[in-house]
């Protein structure tokens, strides 16, 4: 699969959460998987195209989020990663939670 942001970003994000590059390329795994799972159940409106189609606009704020989220878990932070996924989740009128 071909993600929106080229090598150096995606090691900056791995040097922020402090993984291994090993560990890095499992969360790239783990998006695409996640991707895939999703595309399995993909509205009919968009049944004919093929997964590399439905994935080619993908947003860099989109990969960063699952980045994030799988990197954490990745990284030991379950609680925290379930944290950030929550706060994406809410929606904008929702009043935030404080730490």
């Amino acid at each position: 699969m071909k993600f929106p942001v080229d090598d150096d970003m995606l090691t900056a994000w791995s040097t922020l959460l402090g993984l291994t590059k090993e560990q890095s390329n499992d969360v790239l795994r783990d998006v695409e998987h996640a991707l895939r799972r999703g595309y399995a159940f993909r509205p009919l409106a968009v049944r004919h195209l093929s997964f590399e189609q439905v994935t080619a606009d993908m947003d860099v704020d989109e990969l960063a989020l699952m980045y994030l989220t799988f990197g954490l878990h990745r990284a030991g932070q379950d609680e925290l990663a379930d944290d950030v996924m929550a706060r994406a989740l809410a929606p904008a009128t929702a009043p935030r939670r404080t730490l």
